[in-house]
């Protein structure tokens, strides 16, 4: 009888102890739950506060782009601007009729599509030489591209100019679009050799043997394969290129070749900006930015990843 009650009061102490477990453990899960509720509440509301933060300026040249003049001069402070009394949509058609802006936009288009045509050819074969290929000299060069990324873009801007202009290329597009058929720029070189470096040298290889050459290779084998990074580097390459302003100031002085930058500012003066109509047409300027971005989104993404891997 003695060794039956022990026995039972070391069952029930047992499931006491498992129950008390049980209980001890949902609390630290309960705990753990809110815990962690509550950091992507945070984590949610951070996002919030930056997304408004960053849209705000976007918001606020929308909204001065539909208001008229007066409006502009009358309202008291910054935040009355952000609700147009007015909806002046005139002001659109009114920056071309004001400016050529249709010819500025032609003309940053064609800037820009070749820009990106010969950074993605260029800076792609310099990657796949540096990744693919064994030659003398090969380590230095790497090393004094790196360097130009060093560098400040104002040291060289001076010594870039008086090389163009002893060419005879100033006026003109050539030094907005020649960089980039030669070599594209080191961020881009790197980003598409990382990307490269991951590709595995048995296909190269193999590719050889079959008596392909090295320009047959990057054409048919490693373009094909870094989809994802050149549209980055095309990404990349268009929003500079877009939105480049001190080149078309340094260089072209010919109205007939005055890009979207540096077409905008002529709606301001030394007394005076028409604070509406350089809106509008900075609202003009942004929406390719934004096709471009939304669009190539998903490879973006996927090229920043893959160009970050390395091999």
């Amino acid at each position: 009888m003695l060794c039956r009650q022990r026995g039972k009061t070391e069952m029930g102490d047992e499931m006491k102890e498992e129950k008390d477990g049980m209980r001890l453990e949902k609390k630290v899960h309960s705990k753990r739950e809110r815990k962690e509720k509550w950091v992507r509440i945070l984590v949610i509301l951070q996002l919030v506060f930056f997304a408004v933060f960053f849209l705000f300026p976007f918001v606020w040249m929308l909204s001065v782009s539909l208001q008229t003049e007066e409006e502009l001069m009358t309202t008291a402070g910054f935040l009355e601007q952000i609700v147009p009394k007015s909806w002046r949509f005139e002001n659109y058609a009114d920056v071309f009729r004001t400016l050529p802006f249709a010819r500025y936009f032609a003309n940053s288009g064609i800037v820009t599509l070749l820009t990106v045509f010969g950074t993605l050819m260029s800076s792609s074969l310099v990657a796949y030489a540096f990744s693919k290929l064994r030659w003398p000299g090969r380590n230095f060069f790497y090393s004094l591209m790196l360097v130009t990324m060093i560098l400040p873009a104002f040291i060289l801007m001076i010594p870039t100019y008086k090389m163009y202009s002893a060419f005879g290329m100033t006026n003109s597009w050539v030094p907005l679009i020649l960089p980039a058929f030669l070599g594209g720029g080191a961020g881009n070189i790197i980003l598409i050799q990382q990307f490269y470096q991951a590709v595995p040298g048995d296909i190269v290889e193999a590719a050889r043997i079959d008596g392909a050459g090295e320009f047959g290779i990057w054409w048919r084998i490693m373009l094909p394969l870094s989809k994802p990074v050149l549209a980055t580097v095309a990404v990349f390459a268009f929003l500079f290129s877009w939105n480049d302003y001190l080149g078309p100031l340094l260089y072209v002085n010919d109205q007939r070749l005055t890009t979207v930058a540096l077409g905008l500012r002529a709606f301001q003066s030394q007394s005076s900006t028409n604070w509406g109509l350089l809106m509008a047409g900075s609202v003009i300027s942004v929406v390719p930015n934004l096709i471009i971005f939304t669009c190539g989104q998903k490879y973006f993404l996927e090229g920043t990843k893959a160009g970050a891997v390395k091999g």
